[in-house]
């Protein structure tokens, strides 16, 4: 039964990220102009970080919207037949490797959802393959859930200490980003400082 209870546990835990993958992906192939030559996330922007230039796969926003479609396909069928079936297992290598190929390229602009979304994937594939085992998806599940926790608790606090994010003024700065954000709403917090302080 405790079996059965962590591999569920686990099997909702991947789908979920893959989930936010699929819509990572499609956000990439909708915005791949980002990838371009006067784009944020430009091969002089990769060359200026990193000192070389991009791989000639991922140099232009081709290479990235081929590997972006890759994910969206790899977590739909990780969300039609989960983690523990073999068409799961076989994705979630790929999804392994299109995430971290589009991390690699992108280089800023990451955060700590895409972390998390590591660690299931990575906790998963060493659970499931090369097939699943009851010892090894209980200790995945336990490393996700001690992740988890202290991962949200760290940020919490950190919340919790930030002028910014007491003050109401942290939400509608990350709204105002190019990766997070939404215009709109960030110019409507702005005006109503009061919505900012009660969500955050």
């Amino acid at each position: 039964m405790a079996a059965e209870a962590m591999a569920g546990a686990l099997d909702v835990a991947v789908r979920l990220v893959a989930i936010g993958l699929a819509i990572t992906g499609a956000e990439l192939i909708a915005d791949r102009r980002a990838f371009t030559a006067s784009g944020p996330f430009g091969p002089q922007v990769f060359a200026a970080l990193r000192g070389a230039r991009p791989p000639s796969l991922l140099a232009g926003s081709r290479g990235v919207s081929i590997v972006a479609i890759t994910q969206v396909i790899a977590a739909a069928v990780l969300v039609a037949f989960g983690p523990l079936s073999v068409p799961g297992r076989c994705v979630l290598a790929v999804l392994g490797i299109t995430t971290t190929l589009i991390r690699r390229r992108r280089i800023i602009g990451g955060d700590g959802a895409e972390q998390m979304s590591d660690i299931v994937l990575i906790s998963a594939l060493l659970a499931v393959l090369p097939m699943p085992a009851d010892s090894r998806i209980t200790l995945a599940v336990v490393f996700i859930a001690a992740q988890a926790v202290l991962s949200y608790f760290t940020s919490g606090v950190a919340k919790l200490v930030s002028p910014m994010w007491r003050s109401g003024s942290a939400l509608p700065a990350i709204l105002g980003t190019y990766n997070h954000g939404l215009a709109p709403v960030s110019r409507i917090m702005e005006s109503r400082p009061a919505i900012g302080f009660v969500l955050g």
